[in-house]
């Protein structure tokens, strides 16, 4: 059996590849966040010990863990993490042994130690090889942050706690990159799997020729003892030299013996001639060395340049490029700025819900969207329908329309309106500090916290999918988030 170890940082969606993993024949995941709740269940072995060191204040009145406010507790103290770390740390790791045996018991080819801590706990001693699951750092603030309401600061102080996603990466031997949609990174997991089941098959190969090879050699031996005890009375040392002497000392013949006379030179080359045409030699090596040397660079960087540039478009993807371009015509936006949206609102997800209950690609607000289809006139409004691709963009680009026309097409002001409301936006365009024309907000003056976070992001997208996707379909001109007709 194979043993693979599957990690990640928090929020980078380790969780979306394990779900895929589960679904495979032959695997097996033994997932670490499922065996601590099991141990911190009710009547769990765990409960008792956390009890004495943390006391009454991490239990509900049913006696049940609080898991928020312990978590809260650990996160912010060290000391109290290292209680519950050594805690923990025992009965973990004799789940996680009993797991992986019982595995190996019911024959399954690879199992999966699905564990977030994995390096820093070191059950990567007990893996054959460590996929790694990571994100850009920005990606994976702005998704820990909706996943699980947290303020910029509480969120930057969780991953902060652990390794970060470089350092997971550089200690693994698979990276996978879920930066993108998840439909490109499920579309990078079968070959990987089948490699693993690959190594796993050869293994069980080598180990089965390693017996039944030790198995002949043992008979072999004994067969060979039996032998030597039978013939031991026949053998006699000096006719066993006599023999070796007859077998391997052998007489030169004389013809060999002859030194070999050297042939007469019939014709020297001229010295001059002679070194013209070293010199010639040399002077074609080096021009044929100097020009594979320049093809090899220039291959090189072509290589890099594509291989960033396939970066660039596997971390901005473009899903529904013709429904967003339709839409955002029909509301005289800029396709650009509504991929931005989308992309730092939901990565391109129609399924995507907040913790806050926002819904699908453009993430909107069951009060907002109600509102927007009360001003559309939708009939027969469910805001189930947030879900479908079309109605929760056709909702998202009404809206955008709404605050761009609103806000003079500034974009600043729009994304900081889809972000926090329009009332804030106006407060600030009333502020001196925040604007100088009462018209426009300057991004570097506001105020630190997840609004302005939002919009930089936003702002820095849409320059991002303008250049890669846009650049040639759409007028930039005046007006910044209205495109020319």
């Amino acid at each position: 059996m194979r043993v693979v170890g599957l990690t990640g940082s928090i929020a980078c969606g380790k969780s979306t590849v394990s779900a895929w993993l589960q679904t495979q024949p032959g695997v097996r995941i033994v997932d670490g966040d499922l065996l601590a709740k099991s141990l911190t269940a009710p009547d769990g072995p765990a409960l008792p010990l956390i009890r004495e060191k943390f006391g009454n204040q991490v239990f509900h009145d049913d006696g049940t863990l609080h898991r928020k406010a312990l978590a809260r507790m650990v996160f912010s103290d060290h000391e109290a993490r290292k209680t519950l770390d050594d805690l923990m740390s025992p009965l973990l790791l004799s789940g996680t042994k009993s797991a992986i045996q019982h595995a190996q018991r019911d024959g399954i080819r690879v199992c999966f130690l699905d564990y977030p801590l994995l390096f820093e706990k070191g059950y990567d001693r007990f893996c054959d090889t460590v996929w790694c699951v990571t994100v850009p750092e920005d990606i994976q603030l702005h998704r820990l942050m909706a996943r699980d309401c947290l303020s910029e600061q509480e969120a930057l102080s969780r991953i902060s706690s652990v390794l970060s996603s470089d350092e997971k990466a550089a200690r693994s031997q698979v990276v996978i990159d879920n930066s993108g949609p998840v439909s490109f990174t499920l579309s990078t997991l079968p070959p990987l799997l089948e490699a693993e089941m690959s190594l796993a098959g050869s293994r069980r190969r080598r180990s089965d020729r390693y017996d039944q090879q030790n198995t002949i050699s043992l008979s072999a031996s004994e067969k060979e003892k039996e032998s030597s005890v039978g013939s031991a009375e026949q053998y006699h040392p000096s006719e066993s030299v006599n023999r070796e002497e007859s077998l391997f000392v052998m007489e030169r013949p004389s013809d060999a013996r002859k030194k070999r006379q050297k042939a007469k030179i019939a014709w020297s080359m001229p010295t001059p001639l002679l070194f013209s045409l070293i010199v010639v030699f040399f002077l074609t090596l080096a021009s044929f060395t100097a020009q594979s040397l320049m093809n090899a660079y220039l291959t090189r960087q072509a290589e890099k340049h594509l291989r960033e540039e396939r970066a660039v478009f596997a971390n901005y993807p473009l899903d529904y490029r013709g429904l967003i371009e339709s839409t955002s015509s029909a509301f005289n936006l800029n396709p650009a700025f509504v991929s931005a949206i989308i992309r730092n609102e939901s990565s391109f997800q129609p399924r995507a819900e907040s913790p806050v209950g926002a819904r699908g690609l453009m993430q909107l607000m069951p009060d907002t969207a109600e509102w927007i289809a009360g001003k559309m006139k939708v009939s027969g409004y469910a805001f189930d329908r947030m879900y479908d691709p079309e109605s929760n963009i056709r909702f998202g680009c009404w809206y955008l329309n709404y605050l761009a026309s609103l806000f003079q097409g500034d974009a600043v002001c729009v994304a900081c309106a889809y972000h926090a409301g329009q009332g804030q936006v106006l407060n600030w365009l009333s502020d001196s500090r925040y604007s100088e024309d009462g018209r426009t907000l300057i991004l570097s003056q506001l105020s630190d916290g997840p609004t302005k976070t939002y919009a930089g992001r936003v702002v820095k997208t849409y320059g991002i999918y303008q250049e890669l996707y846009f650049s040639e379909t759409v007028d930039n001109s005046a007006d910044g988030l209205h495109a020319s007709r």
